[in-house]
């Protein structure tokens, strides 16, 4: 079980304040390092996928890359760095998961029917008209 530490001065140990004389808000060193990373692979991302570089893809990029660093900020520190973070995605997305029982939903009448080549000849089902089914009859009777 971890417990918080409560010491203040350990978090403004790890808080940058701003320059000397001037406040531009609180954040931690960490999302000085994390933000221009995420916001580059953003925009690599954006270039890759053809998107471009508009006023609103790049807006939400930005709010998202606002919202991405302070969720790694949040969930990393001294015990749990960014590259454990990383290997335990990695591990969560690969693991072997054991097979649910009973959980799935049964196959419907549509999937457990045969399915038939084209030419070959079948009954029409009765009260609907496929117009594949005259398509092969007329294959057939054609020789095709």
């Amino acid at each position: 079980m971890r417990l918080p530490d409560d010491d203040e001065i350990y978090d403004v140990d790890q808080t940058y304040l701003g320059p000397p004389g001037r406040y531009i808000g609180r954040f931690r060193y960490r999302a000085i390092l994390v933000g221009p990373f995420v916001f580059l692979l953003g925009l690599a991302f954006l270039a890759r996928t053809g998107i471009g570089y508009s006023l609103l893809p790049v807006g939400l990029l930005v709010l998202g890359t606002i919202w991405l660093t302070g969720w790694i900020v949040d969930h990393t520190n001294q015990e749990r760095p960014i590259p454990v973070l990383l290997s335990t995605l990695g591990h969560e997305l690969t693991a072997r998961r054991a097979p649910l029982r009973g959980d799935r939903s049964k196959n419907t009448r549509a999937f457990k029917a045969r399915t038939t080549r084209i030419g070959d000849a079948h009954e029409l089902p009765q009260g609907r008209r496929r117009w594949r089914s005259y398509a092969n009859r007329a294959a057939v009777s054609k020789g095709e």
